[in-house]
């Protein structure tokens, strides 16, 4: 019984120092991971959105290899991919945004709510930038059903998703009802049009 004893005791030795290594890599992926989170929402919260958005660019790629990686962070990686569309919003970059939250939609990302919501958020000025009356009316629609879509998949109830949603939704509904106005009318007060704000919740 001694001999086997012995016999087991290299075996478990070799299985507790397997189990450090793999638990101090974890750690260290852990403290890298939430080190360069915390730089990007530095830089964000200190207005460099260039800055930022190439920090959260830098964690999702550094997430995506090896996508093992990516699936043992995955609410990191979707919060940077969630970040980046805020900022391309926030910088105008409407185009850019639509494009990010179609790939984020695509690879079916952990806040799917969160990616519908900033693509209609961008469908929506599109729509306030279009001059064409019935141009304007399709991205207003297409932005009402990423609204909708981002309720759907909304388990937290955000008050922004149901606010927009509800506001679209009004403001098509009375827009069609007098074909000579256009949403963004509605939407926003007459003297206010030529203004980048608008009252959509971001």
């Amino acid at each position: 019984m001694k001999k086997r004893e012995l016999g087991f005791l290299p075996l478990l030795l070799a299985l507790i120092v397997i189990s450090s290594v793999i638990l101090l890599a974890y750690a260290y992926l852990q403290s890298s991971v939430g080190g360069r989170e915390q730089r990007a929402q530095q830089l964000e919260h200190d207005q460099m959105a260039e800055e930022a958005m190439t920090e959260y660019k830098n964690l999702v790629e550094f997430l995506s290899s090896p996508s093992v990686l990516r699936s043992q962070f995955e609410e990191e990686y979707s919060g940077a991919m969630i970040a980046q569309l805020r900022l391309l919003y926030q910088m105008g970059k409407y185009e850019e945004a639509i494009e990010l939250a179609d790939i984020c939609i695509q690879e079916d990302i952990e806040d799917l709510a969160a990616a519908y919501f900033w693509s209609g958020n961008a469908y929506f000025q599109k729509g306030v930038q279009e001059e064409m009356m019935e141009d304007a009316f399709a991205w207003f629609h297409r932005s009402q059903d990423l609204y909708r879509k981002s309720l759907e998949q909304d388990g937290e109830q955000r008050w922004n998703i149901r606010f927009n949603y509800e506001l679209v939704k009004t403001a098509l509904e009375q827009a069609e009802q007098d074909q000579d106005e256009k949403p963004v009318k509605i939407l926003r007060p007459r003297d206010q049009i030529e203004q980048a704000d608008t009252k959509i919740a971001g």
